[in-house]
This record gives structure tokens, sequence and C-alpha cells, in this order.
């Protein structure tokens, strides 16, 4: 089991890989407990996305790290914002560190390299991330549909913003909205 570092540690550690590709940081501390307070920090670090694989292998450098997340957002602009979050030395009581990795990925090119060699259970996240949002993990390699139907249309994403035909898309579930509406 490797001691656990303080947020600031990691966050050198990270400076010296990315340098430059580390755009912005913040250092959040929170303090828990009634009787016995204890503190805990979170790393929140902006990347620029060239960088992404380099920072998620300093943290295996540095600890196994735990998965706790990987999550897409459309605004409706030319970008979809990626948030990747980690906990670091969470074998260590109170020791764990988050850190949570942000990044704009433009959608003329929604392309990550997958982190499933470094991590097999980050997979089901992937396929998540493919099949909502449309990006492309290159490497990844079951990229079966995991929620929506097999026959779901090709280049239709439900989370973004600038998906339209919606009623294209939900003759493809079991029920249409028509059908719905009606209450049948």
């Amino acid at each position: 089991m490797r001691e656990p570092m303080s947020a600031e540690e990691v966050l050198k550690r990270l400076q010296e890989a990315l340098g430059e590709a580390l755009l912005s940081h913040e250092v959040r501390e929170y303090t828990m407990g009634v009787r016995r307070k204890r503190t805990y920090q979170e790393l929140w670090i902006e990347i620029d996305p060239k960088a992404f694989r380099r920072a998620v292998e300093v943290m295996f450098e540095l600890d196994y790290p735990h998965l706790h997340f990987i999550t897409g957002e459309d605004d409706g602009g030319d970008s979809l914002r990626m948030v990747y979050s980690f906990g670091l030395f969470w074998a260590v009581p109170w020791g764990e560190l988050s850190v949570t990795m942000r990044f704009n990925l433009p959608k003329d090119n929604l392309v990550l390299p997958t982190i499933t060699d470094l991590m097999p259970g980050a997979e089901t996240n992937e396929r998540e991330i493919r099949e909502m949002l449309g990006v492309e993990f290159e490497g990844l390699k079951n990229k079966r549909h995991l929620f929506l139907p097999d026959d779901w249309p090709e280049g239709k994403y439900p989370w973004r913003k600038d998906e339209y035909g919606v009623e294209d898309m939900v003759k493809h579930t079991h029920k249409s909205v028509n059908e719905i509406r009606r209450g049948e």
C-alpha cells in the first residue's frame, strides 16, 4: 500500500508531466464529522484533451485509481465537455484524494484513446458515452450498444443538444411518442 499524497503533491506531479497542457487547477477541501473532524481534499484540473491519456497514466504511476465516473455534457456549442473522476489512495482510511479531470472535446473530432487497457472497468462508461454522445474511443474492443437497441439509427445520439429527429429515434424504442400520448 502506498502512502497517500496531498492534493498539492499530486498536482505537482501532474504539472511536471503535463506542463502547459494543464490549463487550470483548483484544490477543494472539506471538513466532515462532528466529534472527530476529518479533512477531505479534491483536486479539479482542466486539461488540453491531447494530454488526457498522459494525465491518466500519471495517476497510475501514483496509485491504482478507482474510477468514480466518466460523463459528457453538451451545452449546444461546438464541443462536448468531458469529465473523468478518479479516487487515488482509496485503500487508505481517510486518505482518498478525488481527482476530477475536465476538458472540451471538439464536435468535429470526437475521438479519445480508451483507458480500458489500463482499467478494464472503464468499458461500461466508455460504451455509454460512445452511444449517447458519439465519442469514439480508439482501442475500445467492445462497441456494442449498452442501453440503446441494436437497431438504433447510426449517428443519432440522445444526449446531444444538436440532435434532431426525435420522432425518428423514438420509433426504435418500445413505444412511440404518439402511443404514449394516447395512453396506449
